[in-house]
């Protein structure tokens, strides 16, 4: 089973804010779900590796 991340962890591992993690999810970017009904947003260490993979190849495309 893969760990399940908080976006506040999200946001450490990625050194960005979390309302920036919240707009990656809300865009589709990172996929993540809903815990309870006022709950916050959760993401598996997985996704996370793949927006980071994903992140790198678009930067070797753009030749940065």
């Amino acid at each position: 089973m893969s760990s399940i991340l908080i976006t506040k962890e999200v946001a450490g591992l990625l050194r960005v804010s979390e309302e920036y993690v919240r707009e990656l999810i809300r865009q589709r970017k990172l996929r993540a779900y809903k815990e309870g009904r006022r709950g916050g947003y959760r993401v598996t260490m997985e996704e996370v590796k793949k927006y980071i993979d994903r992140k790198h190849k678009e930067m070797e495309m753009s030749g940065k």
